[in-house]
């Protein structure tokens, strides 16, 4: 009896340790799974930081080209005036330049 006894004592010894072993690799396997998703969760969130100024550098870059387009719109309707008046004013000068022939001459005959 004693034998079995013995049998008994040392398949519950065998039976507790294999229970604690795989206890303890569930443990381990868990605090990896931990420190792997904390590393996973930093690298996203350092990308997302990444992302979030690249964004804003994206948006005040976009505010500078609107400025400048702005700027280079009023620039170019200031020179659309210039050309308006300016062909306003070559298509008054003929005129103004035939009257000045005529003056010449008459000048030259008083002269004579």
């Amino acid at each position: 009896m004693k034998k079995t006894m013995e049998r008994t004592d040392r398949s519950e010894k065998n039976d507790t340790q294999k229970t604690k072993l795989i206890f303890l690799s569930l443990a381990v396997l868990v605090a990896v799974l931990l420190v792997w998703s904390f590393a996973a969760s930093s690298k996203a969130r350092s990308e997302r930081n990444a992302a979030r100024q690249e964004l804003e550098m994206v948006k005040q870059d976009n505010a500078k080209l609107e400025q400048m387009v702005k700027d280079l719109n009023q620039e170019n309707d200031v020179l659309k005036k210039k050309v308006q008046q300016l062909e306003t004013k070559s298509k008054a000068k003929p005129a103004a330049k035939k009257q000045a022939p005529k003056t010449k001459k008459t000048s030259k005959k008083k002269r004579k």
